[in-house]
């Protein structure tokens, strides 16, 4: 009995060394990431949207990456965003300009930082925000290209209808090809404007 006792209680103190050494060294390990964090450099921005922008989503510089978002929040009518740099030697001039962009195929998203330009070296803030970029807004802008060139090419069309010859009018001689180019014309006019009205379908059943 005395014997079975003691083997029970060297198995618990062993148990128990083999706790604080486990312990000693996690808490080593946390120690050392702790040290390694507070010499990463941080930054704090306050975005008026992040654009499905999430933690760990990748910071680049340029578009080389150079750290990565630690942490958001939102506040009041923004979004806190913090972000560390991994990149040794590296650090963000002031005037700076960060928005939310695309990351890959996947819809990912990342902060890109860009150099500062001399209205942003005017501003007060140390790193100036853009609105993020978002698809329907390049769709209303490629929306307004077309109403352009639609107006264009009415314009275009009223230019080569002048210069049709009615039926039943004097023969005019003109210069040569002159007839295959206004034909060639029309149908330029013609295909802008087919090409118009399938985008604003299209654009239409994407709102859908």
């Amino acid at each position: 009995m005395g014997h079975d006792f003691k083997l029970h209680f060297y198995a618990w103190i062993e148990l128990l060394i083999w706790l604080l050494i486990i312990s000693f060294a996690l808490g080593g390990v946390k120690l050392y990431q702790h040290n390694k964090a507070k010499e990463l450099k941080t930054y704090q921005i306050f975005m008026p949207d992040v654009d499905g922008m999430i933690v760990g989503s990748p910071v680049k510089f340029m578009g080389v990456q150079i750290g990565y978002v630690q942490k958001i929040q939102i506040v009041n009518n923004n979004v806190y965003v913090k972000f560390v740099l991994t990149t040794k030697n590296t650090e963000i001039p002031q005037g700076s300009v960060a928005t939310v962009e695309f990351n890959g195929l996947g819809g990912s998203k990342s902060l890109e930082i860009t150099p500062p330009t001399k209205e942003t070296l005017a501003s007060k803030q140390f790193i100036v925000i853009n609105q993020p970029k978002r698809i329907h807004d390049s769709l209303t802008l490629l929306n307004e290209m077309f109403d352009k060139i639609d107006s264009m090419a009415a314009r275009g069309s009223y230019f080569v209808n002048q210069f049709t010859v009615p039926a039943g009018s004097p023969t005019v001689v003109n210069p040569a090809g002159i007839g295959d180019n206004l034909i060639k014309a029309n149908i330029l006019l013609d295909n802008l404007e087919k090409n118009h009205q399938d985008f604003n379908r299209r654009i239409k059943e994407w709102d859908k």
